[in-house]
C-alpha cells in the first residue's frame, strides 16, 4: 500500500489563530485538573464538562495510537514530550494541534498550539499510513491494541527515517524548533500590552525580557549545532581514510616480512611505524561515540530552550487574557506551575550545556592526540621509504609506498581540518547564564503571585 491511497474520516476543521495558544493539566492518570479559555472554546466542551475528565475525551479516533506510545515513552523516563495531534471537539469538528507535555510533580502539563511548520503536512500523510498499519494489525493479524501501538509506534520511526530524522528525539525537536519559530515572537507583540500597570505589567514584562534571553541562546545554539554536525561528517571521512592508512601500512609490514632475510631493518621500521596508525585510528573510532553524546545533548538543549519559549508565551497568553478581560484575574493561578516547568527546563539546560562543554573539550583532546600518532608515523614513514631505497626494495615493495603516501596525505589533510573546527568549535562553546534565566523566571513568578494576592 502506498500513503496515497489511505484517507481519514473526514470533518469541519476549525481554523486555529496562530497566537492561540491551549493550555491543560491533569493528574498522573490523565484526567482534566484545568483548561484555559482556548482549550474550552475549540473543544466545544464546557469548563465543568473537561474538568475530571479524561484527557482523551478530545482524541480523535483517526490518531495512531503509536504517536502517544512515542510521547509515553518519553514522558514516563521524567523528559517532556511532544507531538502532531488532531483533536475531535464535542460537537463533532476536528482541529491540529502541536502539542508538548511536560511532567510535573503531581501530573502533566500541556501547552498546545496550531501546526504552522512545513513538517506538518508530510506528518499527517505518514499518520495516515501509520493509523491503517494499526488498523490491520488488529483487524488481520490478530493483535490487540497495545501489540498494535507498538507495531505503529515502529512504523512512524521508519517513516520519520525516510523523511531524513536518525531518530524520534531528533524530529522532535526539529518539529518543536520549527513550530515555535513560525510562530514568531509573540511573546513581546501579540501579548504586549503597554497600558497595563502594576504587578501584572510586570509579569509580562518579565515574559519580554526572558524571550529576548532565549533567543540569544537560539541563535548562538544553532551556530553550535552547525558545528557539530560538520564536527561529525569530517571525522567520519577522516576515521574512514586513517582505516584505509592503516590497512595500508598492515600490507607494507606483511611485505616487509618478506625482504627480512636481505633487510631486517626494513621489517623492524614497519613493525613500529604501524603501532601509531593503529593508535590514531583507535583515537578517532573513540570520538564517534562522544561525537553521538555531543549531538544528543545540543539536541535536547535546543528542545529545552524552545520549551521554555513556548511556556514562557503561554504565560504572556495568560497575563494578556486577565489584561484584555477575557479571562479572570484568576487564571494567573497556573503562571507557577509554568513557572516551576520554565525553571525545571533551565536546570537541566544548564546541565546539558555542561555536558557539551565537556564532551567538546573531550573531542579536541581526541583529535589532538590522533594527530600527534600521525606525527609518529610520518617520522617512520620518512624512514622506512628511505630503507627501502637503500636496500633495493623497490621491487617488493615499491607498490607499497604510493598508496601510503596518497593516504597519508589525505589522512593529515583531514586531521587539519579536523583540528581547525575543534579550534573553531571550542571558541564558541555554550556559554549558559542560569542565573539570569532564573532571576527573570523567579520575577514572573513573583509579581503573578503579587498580582493574585492583590485581586
Amino acid at each position: 500500500m502506498s500513503l496515497g491511497e489511505l484517507s481519514l474520516s473526514e470533518g469541519v476543521e476549525q481554523a486555529i489563530g496562530s497566537e492561540e495558544l491551549f493550555f491543560s493539566t491533569t493528574d498522573r492518570h490523565g484526567l482534566i485538573r484545568s483548561g484555559n479559555s482556548v482549550f474550552v472554546r475549540t473543544s466545544r466542551f464546557s469548563v465543568d464538562e473537561l474538568t475530571g475528565a479524561p484527557h482523551n475525551v478530545v482524541r480523535h479516533p483517526d490518531m495512531p495510537a503509536g504517536v502517544f506510545r512515542l510521547m509515553w515513552d518519553r514522558l514516563l523516563t521524567g523528559r517532556p514530550a511532544g507531538a502532531y495531534v488532531r483533536n475531535l471537539a464535542k460537537d463533532g469538528s476536528d482541529y491540529w494541534v502541536f502539542a508538548t507535555m511536560t511532567p510535573l510533580a503531581e501530573g502533566f502539563l500541556s501547552v498546545r498550539m496550531a501546526p504552522r511548520s512545513r513538517l506538518f503536512e508530510a506528518v499527517r500523510q505518514a499518520y495516515r499510513y501509520v493509523a491503517d498499519v494499526e488498523r490491520e494489525a488488529v483487524e488481520y493479524g490478530g493483535m490487540n491494541r497495545r501489540e498494535a501501538a507498538l507495531a505503529g509506534m515502529e512504523q512512524l520511526e521508519q517513516l520519520l527515517g525516510e523523511l531524513g530524522f536518525g531518530s524520534h528525539d531528533d524530529f522532535l525537536t526539529e518539529a518543536l524548533a520549527a513550530e515555535v519559530a513560525a510562530r514568531g515572537r509573540l511573546a513581546s507583540a501579540t501579548y504586549a500590552r503597554p497600558w497595563a500597570q502594576g504587578p501584572i505589567a510586570g509579569v509580562l514584562a518579565g515574559t519580554e525580557a526572558l524571550e529576548a534571553l532565549l533567543a540569544d541562546l537560539v541563535r548562538r545554539l544553532e551556530g553550535y549545532r552547525a558545528f557539530s554536525d560538520r564536527l561529525v561528517r569530517s571525522s567520519a571521512r577522516v576515521l574512514d581514510v586513517a582505516r584505509r592508512l592503516d590497512h595500508a601500512v598492515v600490507a607494507a609490514q606483511a611485505a616487509s616480512e618478506m625482504v627480512a632475510d636481505t633487510a631486517p631493518v626494513l621489517r623492524n621500521v614497519a613493525r613500529v611505524m604501524a603501532t601509531p596508525t593503529r593508535a590514531a585510528v583507535v583515537a578517532l573510532e573513540q570520538l564517534v561515540p562522544k561525537l553521538a553524546a555531543l549531538r544528543s545533548d545540543v539536541t535536547d538543549l535546543r528542545f529545552r530552550i524552545a520549551l521554555a519559549s513556548l511556556h514562557n508565551d503561554m504565560v504572556a497568553a495568560f497575563a494578556a487574557e486577565v489584561v484584555d478581560g477575557v479571562a479572570p484575574p484568576t487564571s494567573l493561578v497556573e503562571v507557577p506551575l509554568l513557572c516551576d516547568a520554565v525553571h525545571e527546563n533551565v536546570l537541566e539546560m544548564s546541565a546539558r550545556a555542561q555536558q557539551v562543554n565537556q564532551a567538546l573539550r573531550e573531542i579536541v583532546a581526541g583529535v589532538a592526540e590522533a594527530g600527534e600518532r600521525l606525527t609518529a608515523f610520518r617520522r617512520f614513514l620518512g624512514q622506512w621509504r628511505v630503507l627501502v631505497l637503500r636496500h633495493g626494495a623497490e621491487n617488493v615493495l615499491g607498490d607499497l609506498v604510493r598508496p601510503i603516501d596518497e593516504e597519508f596525505a589525505a589522512s593529515w589533510d583531514g586531521m587539519d581540518m579536523l583540528r581547525a573546527l575543534g579550534w573553531e568549535f571550542e571558541s564558541s562553546a555554550v556559554s549558559f547564564d542560569v542565573e539570569a534565566l532564573g532571576a527573570q523566571v523567579a520575577r514572573i513568578r513573583a509579581e503573578a503571585t503579587d498580582f493574585l494576592d492583590a485581586s
